[in-house]
């Protein structure tokens, strides 16, 4: 039988508990404290899948509580969700500095707090993976940097984006120089007017959104304590722990993110015209199925036509010598008969001819459609 999704409510208001708990108990296991000291003590016999905290606890606030859990290594993966009812990005930038994943403001919803307990759901899958990966990528990373010096590390990384086809795709490149480097942060990559935010703890997730959003729009190069942004066009590296204790090798990360992510903005846009260019390509190779379609039908007509016209002219031959035995015409005037049976004939044959000259033009112009539909 599937382990039913375990959420820790902290809230020191017993009508919010009351709430919370008839919201989510039908479907979700729930466990209540009213202190952070209490919710710390039950951790270490059973961690829950997600903490639904208040930022305003009495003693430990939520953001010292969400601290304390993102620094035990076995906790740190479940998902934090915060409930202020102080709607502000100031706000909002504190629990992401505490280390929370989303961030609910008060009066509380029914279907917004419902959805929120599914993303953390998503999120916490994501962890799962996301451990695996990490794993893997800390062998990798341990190798490649006893092999080469931060600056090989960009520029290995730009050969490497060459690889890359997609935003998220170079997204994973930027996340994985920033492991190489030793440092944490989030990406953010605008590509064809869709923004995509991914970290190590998932892809978009609500409160990295809110920061990257708010980062991408202070230049080029912003910094602040240990956090510091790389703005590229639609590119934005989002890093959370510069070095700022060892001031030359800040420095030398400064340069060499500022290269990255410029360096991947120009990958960004190569991206996003190739992807423009396969749209076009498949345009046109569905309008050059239609148009072979569509040149067939005329090439089939035209035969019919041709077939039906010489059986006609067989015919009207045949009628005309007919009548003329009956008909007792002068010579003159059978003469004119097939001269003017003649001048129609003429007419006729030249209406073929425009119809086959159409034809070949529309298969010349298909020809062209092909050259330009190739890859």
């Amino acid at each position: 039988m599937t382990q039913p999704f375990t959420i820790f409510i902290i809230d020191d208001e017993p009508m919010m508990l009351d709430l919370l708990v008839a919201i989510l108990a039908a479907d979700h296991a729930v466990e209540v404290f009213t202190c952070a000291e209490a919710c710390l003590r039950r951790l270490a016999a059973q961690p829950p899948d997600l903490f639904l905290m208040d930022v305003g606890l009495p003693g430990m606030d939520g953001y010292a509580l969400c601290r304390t859990i993102k620094d035990n290594p076995d906790w740190a993966a479940i998902p934090v969700t915060f409930i202020s009812g102080h709607d502000t990005i100031e706000a909002k930038l504190r629990g992401y500095e505490a280390g929370g994943e989303d961030f609910i403001v008060k009066p509380i919803e029914a279907d917004e707090l419902l959805s929120k307990v599914q993303i953390a759901r998503r999120i916490a899958e994501e962890h799962r993976q996301l451990r695996e990966q990490a794993r893997y990528a800390e062998r990798t990373a341990m190798s490649a940097m006893t092999s080469m010096g931060e600056l090989g590390i960009v520029i290995d990384f730009l050969r490497k984006t060459f690889a890359c086809t997609t935003g998220r795709e170079l997204a994973a490149a930027i996340l994985a120089v920033l492991e190489q480097y030793g440092l944490h942060g989030a990406v953010q990559v605008r590509l064809g007017g869709i923004a995509d935010s991914v970290s190590p703890h998932g892809s978009n997730l609500p409160l990295e959104v809110a920061v990257l959003d708010y980062v991408r729009g202070l230049g080029r190069i912003f910094e602040a304590k240990e956090r510091a942004a790389f703005n590229y066009g639609g590119i934005t590296v989002l890093v959370n722990d510069m070095p700022r204790a060892d001031a030359e090798c800040c420095g030398r990360i400064r340069d060499n993110l500022a290269i990255l992510a410029e360096g991947a903005d120009g990958r960004r846009q190569a991206i996003e015209i190739e992807q423009t260019n396969s749209r076009t390509q498949t345009g046109i190779r569905n309008a050059l199925a239609k148009l072979h379609a569509a040149l067939d039908g005329v090439r089939s007509g035209h035969r019919s036509e041709h077939r039906q016209i010489a059986q006609l002219m067989v015919e009207i031959e045949e009628n005309m010598v007919k009548s003329f035995v009956r008909l007792g015409l002068t010579e003159s005037q059978e003469n004119a008969q097939i001269d003017l049976v003649k001048h129609y004939v003429d007419r006729i044959g030249a209406t073929l001819r425009f119809g086959h000259a159409v034809t070949e033009q529309l298969e010349h112009l298909a020809a062209e459609l092909r050259q330009l539909a190739l890859p």
